[in-house]
């Protein structure tokens, strides 16, 4: 993989940053694989409760981790700080983040060398991308107009290597002091004039003539800098009264001096030139031309004038750092921090400039941006434990909780200003902002907790229907949110939303050829959605059954089933062995299931729900009786209820208080970045639990929990 000679710089910057200005000393250290943290210091969320104390007694205090961003988190931000979409291929070599407790908002997943080098990677992309967005870049001076170079542009120019047959080759010319060109003499391998006149220029030196001088042009490809280094040098020592040899810009002398016999006169110059300056290396005889052959030799080192030369700390990088950093850190950035990425600009332009690139401050704000976006203080969330923050950062921290919920990424422009005028320190405040968020990014919540929950984010689906197949997930989720219906509904919400081929598929009439919302109690539940029947239903007709009967206890009833040691393996094996594959399929499970305790625990439970939804195929599809023809019939129970079908089990669920307990686990878990302790049950019970009245709808639930999570993240000076 191609890097940039600054990217060691880059990394240098972040080790060193680590523990150094970019996290304030005595406040957490962001080290480069998570870990544990401490801190006594203002915490990063303050909210006082909004219902008088929790009705419960909380879990002991436990040492916070610190968290880092999930893959699909840091995605989100990085696209909200630049503006524009980013291309999932940024990511998909990334360390995969694991799942803990059903989201992947709370890893502590350690990056190792390959990781860091794809994240060093997708950071070089980033940076690319904003030196390539105008609008990041709009407060900048103007960019110096392109120039179409006037010869061959070149970092090394030599007299001797560049001296060729052909007048104009790498912008050197062969004249007299007349300006008429010479021409070439093949025989002798050298310039002279069209009548000779004793005029000579060569490889390694120059003849002056009697009435004409010899002059050896160079022409500026581009505005630029030059450093030259050479010599003239007495090439017939034998004879003669010396030459004077002279450098001349335009025409004016930046160099000149008298050479006499055996004499030798070097030369060190640096100067600017534009496009199109005329820089003349002269041999001039004195009194007459007798033993005047003169050495000469020089090599100039050309840099082109930068386009952005303007492009100054103060005038152009610093507002830009400031802006991106503090976005992407999620609350202001700090004097100390930057004072460190302007010390890396300037060390970075230096070596991009001695290194002879042609847009040095290109090189130099791509490390520092680099450096930004890897920074621990993105990458991690301080925000979440005490001491992450200082107190006057409190405002932000609320914000950044609220974003990273509701949006999975930075605070918006409202909530931001709201966060620095102090507008987040009731609770009013931060559930009027919690509503207006949820209303606002309702697709974005429901692709990254719904998304997660139920698992349509990532769909493992394949096929032309795979995308219509997560979008009606999504959809449908999305509805039931935003209007504000009890999450019964998402078992049962009465429609459903599908484009015109996934209506085909389910042999639903929609109105219009574009398809859309559909009246009908048989499709658009969370268990008659194609998307989940399809996902599950990989492997044999066996285990069909199986696989949906597990997701639906553990995803919608929370119900964890015990992990399977080697003795319950073997055990299995032996009953999947002895059962007869020809019986139906209702049979061969309660064979499995009678085959011993260790399998009859489990399958009590998973059975009934996975042989109630066989009445949908592998494909999604409804169907009443098997391939071979026989019936679907199972008189199964589910908590002392009969479920014989897809729509007894959605009441059977519906009416299980571990289902609204379970909703509740869900979003209390996503806010809290952990899984709820043993003393916050109750809380969990509180928020599923119907109040007197209607119960709540899921937008509702969704804000309570929000900000029962903050209330159980308290953190006080």
């Amino acid at each position: 993989m191609v890097r940039s000679p600054l990217a060691c710089l880059v990394v240098l910057f972040l080790i060193t940053g680590c523990e150094g200005s970019i996290v304030t000393p005595g406040k957490l250290p962001p080290g480069a694989g998570g870990g544990t943290a401490t801190g006594t210091g203002g915490g990063s969320v303050v909210i006082t409760p909004d219902a008088g104390p929790v009705p419960c007694e909380p879990g002991t205090q436990q040492v916070p981790k610190l968290l880092r961003l999930s893959n699909h988190e840091y995605q989100t931000i990085a696209s909200d700080v630049l503006g524009v979409p980013l291309p999932a291929s940024l990511f998909t070599r990334w360390t995969p983040v694991a799942q803990v407790y059903g989201f992947d908002t709370m890893s502590e997943t350690r990056i190792d060398a390959q990781g860091l080098e794809e994240q060093l990677a997708t950071a070089q992309s980033l940076a690319n991308l904003v030196l390539a967005t105008p609008a990041l870049t709009a407060h900048c001076p103007a960019v110096l107009a392109v120039q179409t170079p006037a010869c061959s542009l070149k970092p090394v120019y030599s007299a001797m290597d560049d001296f060729s047959d052909t007048q104009g080759r790498d912008c050197w010319s062969y004249v007299d002091s007349s300006g008429a060109p010479m021409v070439f003499d093949n025989a002798n391998a050298r310039w002279r004039k069209a009548v000779d006149q004793g005029v000579y220029l060569w490889r390694t030196g120059a003849h002056p003539g009697g009435t004409v001088d010899a002059v050896r042009r160079w022409l500026s490809p581009v505005d630029g800098a030059l450093a030259l280094t050479g010599a003239f040098n007495d090439g017939d020592p034998t004879g003669g009264d010396g030459v004077t040899v002279s450098i001349r810009k335009n025409g004016m002398p930046v160099f000149s001096q008298d050479l006499p016999k055996r004499g030798r006169a070097p030369f060190t110059l640096s100067f600017a030139v534009a496009r199109n300056d005329q820089l003349e290396f002269v041999v001039n005889r004195k009194t007459n031309t007798s033993y005047d052959s003169t050495g000469f030799a020089v090599s100039m080192t050309f840099t082109q004038t930068p386009r952005k030369q303007a492009w100054t700390w103060s005038a152009c990088v610093e507002p830009l750092v400031t802006r991106l950093a503090s976005r992407s850190f999620r609350r202001p950035v700090r004097a100390d921090e930057l004072a460190d990425y302007q010390a890396m600009f300037n060390t970075s332009l230096q070596g991009a400039t001695t290194a002879g690139f042609a847009e040095p401050v290109d090189e130099a704000l791509s490390a520092v941006l680099q450096a930004v976006f890897l920074s621990p203080n993105v990458v991690f969330k301080p925000e979440l434990v005490p001491g992450g923050l200082d107190p006057s950062e409190r405002g932000y921290g609320v914000a950044s909780r609220l974003s990273l919920y509701f949006r999975s990424s930075i605070a918006d422009e409202p909530l931001w200003t709201l966060a620095g005028s102090g507008g987040l320190s009731t609770p009013e405040a931060i559930r009027a902002q919690a509503t207006r968020l949820l209303d606002e990014n309702r697709d974005r919540f429901t692709h990254s907790f719904g998304g997660q929950w139920l698992d349509f984010r990532e769909t493992t689906v394949t096929g032309p229907l795979a995308t219509s197949m997560q979008k009606e997930s999504h959809d449908v989720f999305a509805a039931i949110l935003q209007e504000d219906l009890p999450v019964e509904r998402l078992l049962r919400p009465g429609f459903t939303i599908v484009d015109a081929p996934l209506a085909t598929h389910y042999g639903l009439n929609i109105p219009g050829m574009g398809g859309g919302r559909v009246s009908t109690t048989e499709r658009g539940g969370v268990m008659s959605q194609a998307g989940f029947l399809v996902g599950t239903a990989n492997g044999s007709e066996f285990r069909r059954p199986i696989h949906r009967g597990i997701w639906v206890l553990q995803r919608l009833l929370c119900r964890p089933l015990p992990k399977l040691d080697a003795a319950t393996l073997e055990e299995i094996g032996n009953s999947f062995n002895t059962i007869n594959r020809s019986l139906p399929l209702p049979e061969q499970m309660k064979l499995h299931r009678d085959s011993s305790n260790r399998c009859g625990g489990c399958h009590s439970s998973i059975d009934p729900v996975g042989l109630s939804l066989e009445n949908y195929d592998a494909q999604g599809q409804w169907r009443t009786s098997y391939a071979n023809g026989a019936p679907i019939v199972t008189n199964l129970e589910l908590d002392q209820r009969v479920v014989r079908n897809p729509h007894e089990l959605a009441l059977a669920i519906e009416a299980a208080p571990d289902y609204r307990r379970c909703v509740a686990d869900k979003l209390l878990t996503f806010g809290l970045n952990r899984g709820p302790r043993d003393g916050e049950a109750c809380v969990m019970n509180e928020l599923g639990r119907p109040r007197s009245g209607p119960a709540p709808g899921f937008k509702t639930m969704t804000v309570d929990a929000f900000m029962k999570a903050m209330q159980l993240t308290e953190v006080t000076p």
